[in-house]
């Protein structure tokens, strides 16, 4: 690990946070103009420079060579050279690459000792440098985010990789005839000249539940479209059209091999922000007023760098987040841009832009519909990276709702009745924990399955009791998405399972599309992997009295303590759906009632009849998923 510390000068490297699209033909040449349109749909994420690379490649003696071709839209964050422009090729090998290496000067010297020789200041040179020397398994050196396209035009090896937590997409679609690879769905879809289809047990989950998580097997709901798994490599022989993927690191092994040590953890912390710090443009940091993102601004001060940091705040709806925001600003004297939301007659535009970037149904949230506003302001003052908290909640634990009854099912288990005793007592004051709490205790004491819920829709306490009655049933019986629901196991277990196949994917996912609708670069210095070994720590060290992620709370006493630090109220980024949905409600209603997908599954005709007299109708979670869908089907012309 690095010495922590300032950094030594901001030296220009090339961190290509773009866009890439891959595609190969055998039977027939590429066509050049579908390509061609599928790499300029790619532009919002790399809007300061485009590239392409034709090539062919022998194939077996009784059929014609394969042919190919790779785009690539730069984002130039540092070094703007051409010399570093994408695709990036040296010798036989063509690299398409979107991400950072942040050890790559590290690497880089290890590489030169071994002769290799560098002609650029990038990135992108190393990782290149790096895969060749090493393959795939090289990997667990680089310590970065990236989805990467390399291929060695010699053998006809194609070598495609996301990151470890899966930050940056890597999508692809093949049949007998094509293989396609894109940083999103619709450039694929592009090229194919297809409109994407949904899967009607996705679109089931969906409707029942308001979220869709990733399937384990890299499946996505747009058939025919699948992603490279997160940690994973996908390894292709073109000319024997040869498919395998593998995973190159899980969350498991790592924190067995890399054991937690909670006296490191302040340093890896500091290590992570300072190294996400380079560049030659202007840095901001989403402060929400919560734990994670104020201890980065806590390790920032600390260091003397808030100059070099541009704070931006956000409408918090109902919740106390941008108070204590501004707490902190205050406290550190600090300069900060507040950002408003609009809900009103820009509100439905900006709405269907989300459908359209985000290329899949989401839940409607702060972190979904708010968000993308946020940076399309922070676009506007020229700041094209920026950090945030995304992370803490899942790696220590922060979620009371999701997380806390898997410890008390743990202390019970271990008969520690102390700690029990003492969270309890601690957490009178929460009608909602204690709830949770003796639903685990109750099950405890009568050997009684875990209890999913209500059976039917997910719903909220306001929405109308007989909502179910609008569904089909098979949207009542449909696949439940979430692998923490019947999930008996430890708490080190449950966010370890969250975090590589649960809630932590839908962040990953929103965030990119949202900051890469605008062209800007978010780094989350709490997903450093060297954190991840922190979700395997005893379930003690998390849930203390009345505090959650209790480690990465106390981790502020090296650094500058701030109010957030042991505020208990935090609610998370709120989107206040119903003033959106009150200041577009005839926009809503006719979006819903065009759709044609929605029909096959909801009565769509009699709950809109009764959100037009009732705002309980027009406000439930079923009419908010169904307005989703038809936003899809509108603006990526869903079927």
């Amino acid at each position: 690990m690095a010495t922590p510390g300032k950094p030594a000068g901001l030296a220009s490297w090339n961190p290509p946070m773009c866009g890439l699209f891959f595609a190969v033909e055998r039977h027939q040449p590429v066509d050049s103009a579908r390509a061609r349109q599928a790499i300029a749909a790619l532009r919002h994420r790399g809007p300061d420079g485009i590239g392409e690379h034709n090539f062919s490649i022998a194939n077996a003696p009784d059929m014609p060579h394969l042919s190919g071709f790779v785009g690539h839209t730069r984002l130039s964050i540092l070094d703007p050279s051409t010399r570093s422009a994408q695709p990036f090729r040296r010798g036989p090998h063509t690299l398409a690459y979107n991400g950072e290496v942040y050890n790559f000067r590290q690497l880089r010297q290890e590489l030169a000792r071994k002769g290799h020789r560098f002609e650029t200041d990038g990135d992108t040179e190393v990782l290149m440098a790096l895969l060749v020397e090493g393959g795939a398994q090289a990997l667990d050196q680089a310590n970065g985010m990236w989805a990467f396209c390399l291929l060695d035009e010699r053998n006809g090896k194609l070598t495609a990789a996301r990151d470890r937590y899966g930050k940056k997409p890597l999508f692809y679609h093949v049949d007998a005839d094509r293989l396609c690879l894109a940083s999103e769905i619709g450039p694929i879809l592009t090229y194919l000249g297809r409109a994407p289809e949904m899967s009607m047990v996705d679109l089931d989950s969906f409707l029942r539940d308001g979220w869709l998580y990733p399937h384990a097997d890299g499946a996505t709901h747009i058939q025919g479209i699948r992603q490279v798994v997160a940690g994973s490599v996908l390894t292709v022989d073109l000319p024997t059209w040869q498919f395998s993927e593998a995973p190159y690191f899980t969350l498991e092994a790592y924190g067995q091999v890399h054991p937690p040590a909670a006296e490191n953890l302040a340093a890896q912390l500091q290590d992570a922000v300072l190294s996400r710090l380079v560049a030659d443009r202007k840095v901001g940091l989403l402060l929400s007023g919560g734990v994670d993102s104020s201890l980065i601004l806590s390790i920032l001060a600390a260091q003397g760098l808030t100059e070099q940091v541009t704070c931006f705040t956000g409408d918090a709806g109902k919740s106390a987040d941008a108070t204590y925001a501004q707490q902190c600003i205050e406290q550190l004297g600090i300069p900060a841009v507040a950002i408003p939301l609009d809900y009103g007659s820009s509100g439905m535009d900006a709405f269907l832009r989300v459908c359209r970037h985000q290329e899949k149904p989401f839940p409607f949230i702060g972190n979904a519909l708010a968000m993308p506003q946020l940076y399309a302001r922070i676009a506007e003052h020229d700041v094209p990276v920026v950090l945030d908290g995304t992370g803490g909640d899942e790696l220590f634990a922060g979620y009371w709702d999701r997380y806390y009854r898997f410890a008390l099912r743990q202390a019970l288990a271990e008969g520690d009745q102390p700690w029990i005793a003492a969270s309890l007592a601690a957490n009178a004051d929460s009608p909602q924990l204690l709830a949770t709490a003796n639903q685990v205790l109750r099950q405890a004491a009568t050997g009684a399955p875990a209890v999913q819920g209500p059976g039917g829709l997910v719903r909220a306490s306001e929405d109308p009791p007989d909502i179910d009655s609008f569904v089909q049933p098979e949207v009542l019986r449909a696949r439940r998405v979430d692998p923490l629901l019947d999930f008996r196991g430890t708490l080190a277990q449950a966010l370890v399972l969250d975090a590589g196949r649960g809630r932590l994917h839908e962040w990953l996912w929103q965030n990119d599309r949202n900051a890469m609708t605008y062209g800007i670069e978010n780094r989350s210095p709490l997903l450093d992997f060297r954190l991840a070994s922190f979700m395997l720590t005893d379930f003690r060290h998390k849930f203390v009295g009345p505090w959650n992620k209790h480690e990465l709370r106390s981790a502020f006493a090296p650094f500058v303590p701030l109010p957030t630090q042991w505020r208990r109220d935090k609610q998370g980024f709120r989107w206040v759906y119903h003033r959106f949905l009150q200041n577009n409600r005839r926009q809503v209603l006719e979006l819903v009632e065009g759709s044609r997908l929605l029909p096959m599954r909801v009565d769509v005709k009699r709950l809109l009849d009764a959100a037009r007299k009732q705002d309980n109708y027009l406000e439930c979670g079923l009419l908010q998923r169904m307005l989703c869908i038809a936003g899809l089907e509108q603006s990526m012309g869903l079927s």
